[in-house]
This record gives C-alpha cells, sequence and structure tokens, in this order.
C-alpha cells in the first residue's frame, strides 16, 4: 500500500495470519494459525488478546518460559529467537509448540528478535500517514513527551505517546505496534546510549517534527564526551524531513547550535529574548502546587496553570505550546489542555504529608536537573530540605557534576542537606565549599540503615508548612524515603 493511500489513522490487523507474519519478519514458520495478529509483547504478564508474544533470550531466563503464559492471556501469535540452541530450549520450544496447536495460534522463529521487531514496526508504521513527534534531550524529555500528548488533545483527540519511558529498540517499536485504533499522532520518546541509536529509532517512526529538550551529560560513562552525546541527540533533527520542524530549547547553546544540522524549519522556545515561543514568567503556586507559566507566541500572550511544582517546567509547556502551533492547534487552546497533565509518581510529583512538601523526584537525576530542581526549592518557604543521591553513569563529568550540585545546594537556603551513598560525596564536599555549616549536611549511607536515619532525621525537623525535596538516579531508589516518611506521618496522624 503507498503511503499516499494510507488511511491516516491507525487501525486493522498487522497480519491475517502466521504465514502473512512470517513473510514479513523474514522468519520460519513453524505452525501457522489462522487468527489475525495486532500488537505486541515482550512480558507475558502484560500480554493481552490477539498481540504476538515475542520471545527473547534473557540473562535469566529465556522468553520460551513464559509463552504458554501470553497464550493463556489471548497471544495469537508467538514469536521465538532461539540462538544457541541448547536440550533444555529445545524442550521447551516443542512444549510451546504444543501449547500453540491447540490453541490455534502461530508460531514463528526468528534469528534475531530485536530485528524481527523493527521490521514488523517499520512496516506498520508504513501502513498510516501518521504525524510523528520525535522527543529527546538528556533531561526532560519524559516531562516533555506527556505536555506534549496533554496539548494536542491526547486520546480523545487521537494522540498517543510512548508509555512511560519505552524509548530504546525494543520500547518504541512495541509502542508503534500497540498504538489504539484512531490514532492520528504519535509522541514518540526517543533515547540514546550511544550514537546511532536515534537515528535507528527515526528510520522505525520517521517523525516530522523534532523536539530537543537539552544536552547533558547523562549516560556520558556509555555515550562519551557531550560532543558525543551531541552529535547523538541531533540524529533527531537531521532525520526530519524538509517540510518538518525542528523544536529547540533556546537557552541550551548544544540544542540550539543543531539548527545548523537539520532540513527542517526552525522554532525555538525558552527564556531568551529572541525565542519563539518565550517564557516570560514562572512562578509557583505553593498553596496548590502549581507552577505559573506566561508565555509569549507571537503578538499572543497565554497563561498555562500547570498542575505540576518546579519552575524547570516552563519550558516543558513551551515546547509543548510550540508543537501544537506547529500543529495548528491554538496556544490558547494547548495551554488550557495543560492544566490538566499529570505526570507519573517519582517525577517531580509533589505528595502533601501532614501539611509538609514533598517533591518526589527519585526516578532520576542529572547536573542540569539537580540544579533546576534546587532552584525550584530556593523558591519556597519557610523551611527547605533536599535529600540527593548521586548521579549515574557521567563518567569523567562525575565529579566535578557532584560538586557543582553541592554548591547550588550551598546556595538554596537548607536547614539540612542529606546526601546518600560514598557516590554522592561530592556533594556534600561541594556544598562545604560553596559555604554550607557542615553541621547542615549529613552524610549517610543509601542502605536501609542510611534511609530509616533519614527519615528519622527529616521527619523531627520538618514542621507544616515546609518543603523537603527528594532526588536521586534511579539505581539509588530514594522512592524508600519518600514512601518512609508517608508512612511515618501518617502513623502520627493517628
Amino acid at each position: 500500500m503507498s503511503l499516499s493511500a494510507a488511511p491516516r489513522t491507525v487501525g486493522g490487523s498487522l497480519a491475517a495470519s502466521g504465514r502473512e507474519l512470517a513473510d514479513m519478519l523474514g522468519g520460519e514458520l513453524l505452525v501457522d494459525g489462522t487468527q489475525p495478529i495486532r500488537g505486541c509483547a515482550v512480558d507475558s504478564r502484560r500480554a493481552t488478546a490477539g498481540q504476538l508474544f515475542l520471545a527473547l533470550p534473557g540473562e535469566q531466563t529465556h522468553g520460551l518460559h513464559h509463552a504458554n503464559e501470553a497464550l493463556r492471556a489471548g497471544a495469537t501469535a508467538i514469536v521465538v529467537e532461539v540462538g544457541e540452541s541448547t536440550a533444555e530450549i529445545q524442550q521447551a520450544l516443542a512444549e510451546v509448540e504444543l501449547a500453540v496447536r491447540a490453541s490455534g495460534a502461530s508460531l514463528i522463529r526468528v534469528e534475531n528478535g530485536r530485528v524481527a521487531l523493527s521490521r514488523a514496526a517499520a512496516e506498520w508504521r508504513n501502513r498510516f500517514t501518521l504525524e510523528v513527534i520525535g522527543v529527546t534531550g538528556s533531561v526532560g524529555k519524559t516531562t516533555t513527551k506527556q505536555l506534549i500528548a496533554a496539548a494536542l488533545g491526547g486520546e480523545s483527540a487521537g494522540c498517543a505517546a510512548t508509555p512511560g519511558n519505552a524509548n530504546n529498540e525494543i520500547g518504541l517499536p512495541m509502542s508503534l505496534l500497540n498504538l489504539p485504533d484512531g490514532t492520528a499522532r504519535y509522541v514518540a520518546e526517543m533515547g540514546m546510549y550511544v550514537e546511532g541509536d536515534i537515528r535507528a529509532l527515526c528510520a522505525l517512526a520517521r517523525p516530522r517534527i523534532g523536539v530537543v529538550t537539552a544536552i547533558d551529560a547523562v549516560h556520558a560513562e556509555r555515550a562519551g564526551d557531550l560532543d558525543a552525546i551531541e552529535r547523538g541527540k541531533g540524529e533527531l533533527v537531521e532525520a526530519l524531513p524538509s517540510d518538518g520542524w525542528a523544536l529547540l530549547a533556546a537557552d541550551d547553546l548544544r540544542v540550539a547550535r543543531l539548527a545548523a544540522r537539520t532540513p527542517a524549519r526552525i522554532m525555538t522556545a525558552g527564556h531568551a529574548a529572541t525565542a519563539d515561543v518565550r517564557i516570560v514568567d514562572a512562578a509557583l503556586d505553593e498553596a496548590s502546587g502549581h507552577t505559573l507559566v506566561t508565555l509569549q507566541i507571537r503578538a499572543e500572550t497565554v497563561r498555562v496553570d500547570l498542575p505540576l511544582f518546579g519552575l524547570h517546567f516552563a519550558k516543558a509547556a513551551a515546547l509543548a505550546v510550540a508543537v501544537a502551533d506547529r500543529c495548528g492547534i491554538a496556544p490558547s487552546e494547548a495551554a488550557a489542555r495543560l492544566a490538566a497533565v499529570q505526570l507519573p509518581s517519582g517525577r517531580a510529583t509533589v505528595r502533601m504529608m501532614s501539611g509538609m512538601r514533598v517533591i518526589d523526584d527519585a526516578y532520576n537525576a542529572a547536573p542540569s536537573s539537580m540544579t533546576a530542581a534546587l532552584a525550584t526549592l530556593a523558591a519556597c518557604r519557610p523551611h527547605r530540605f533536599a535529600a540527593l543521591g548521586a548521579m549515574g553513569e557521567l563518567g569523567s563529568y562525575a565529579a566535578d557534576a557532584h560538586s557543582a550540585v553541592g554548591h547550588a545546594a550551598a546556595t538554596s537556603g537548607l536547614e539540612l542537606l542529606v546526601v546518600f551513598g560514598a557516590e554522592a560525596d561530592g556533594i556534600a564536599e561541594g556544598a562545604r565549599a560553596g559555604g554550607m555549616p557542615i553541621e547542615k549536611i549529613m552524610r549517610l549511607s543509601s542502605d536501609a540503615a542510611g534511609i530509616a536515619a533519614a527519615i528519622g532525621l527529616l521527619g523531627d525537623m520538618a514542621s507544616p508548612g515546609d518543603t523537603i525535596l527528594v532526588k536521586a538516579s534511579r539505581s539509588v531508589a530514594l522512592e524508600r524515603l519518600v514512601d518512609g516518611l508517608a508512612a511515618r506521618w501518617s502513623e502520627e496522624a493517628k
């Protein structure tokens, strides 16, 4: 089917039979079922009726051992990658074949499951004239993706987005294959570890609009230096067509200079006076936990009442309004839609606990996002506390980055800075060097004992109206602290 003849919105089946799917994947048809296939799962616990289940080899087990669970959930095809064909794998494959025949499903064997997944996603994508908006950046891409989807009207308006942070070689093609019927626009989050990752994702999703939020030392341990990260993020704007749009964060020098690398038209958003969507003002409303943002786009002033707490959310709002504008949606309408946006737990969500405000930002951390979170904390009154852990995968930038965060903490007017784990010692040292009194800095282990000690300290010191920031890379698991504080204050309230 030619693209020009394709229906605009998503619908129908990926394949009508196992034979059709095997041809699409370049795989070996072991059992030819006649049930249609639509969508994909790689986790049997999330498989739903009609999907194909992709059984991949893993570090601990092979997906073959969970294929029967997927069949019980209603999967109509099992696609299996069999690399090293051990006796155990052959036995498991034989058992799955019996179950597949009994259920009327299909069974297909492929040499490389990831390649097969990409082939299926590319075939599916090419059937529809989707408006794809690619979003990347070292920090803020998940939040920006959520705000863009909201500004475009969400699923009720035919706009879908990558679920969670499924932004890699498995997550993005699965997201494409699982787009709801009726999808006309798709906001695709795109992550990278090394150069070439985003180029491959763009080949699948074929975005016409590309958004770059920030370039920072996230994953520098694997990606290389900042120049390599800039090159990798720039692959998104390089992939855009000449009639597309590159939407760039105006206040990030590395992002702004990506304009020279794209054939697409350019639109910018940020605080810079020259930004096409300019952030005129951003203020916190502590009573409601909202952020009030004023934007200027052309001659129009737009006010956004974001139900999110953080001055740095203004940039995501500006980028979202810019995308909506390029999609033909009035800025005022986009702003009104943003008033209902919600973020997943752990991404700068505010939890009120017995009158104390806890900013739960435990899911991820990078140098720029740490600094932005501390700037938000500094604007809170009356008393402020920060519980911070290490930022992972920064490579050679780690020492300087942790020290810089400590300096930022020292100027934030904190009652107490709690630093978890030896990997984050640089934050404590930076705070001391920045002039923070030593008695206001507490170093704790990141194990259960350290978390318990922090719960005791913060629980004793914080009072109603105070604000506590909890932020670290995901590996530190500081959600344990957030949950512990909630439990403590819940008990005290009884």
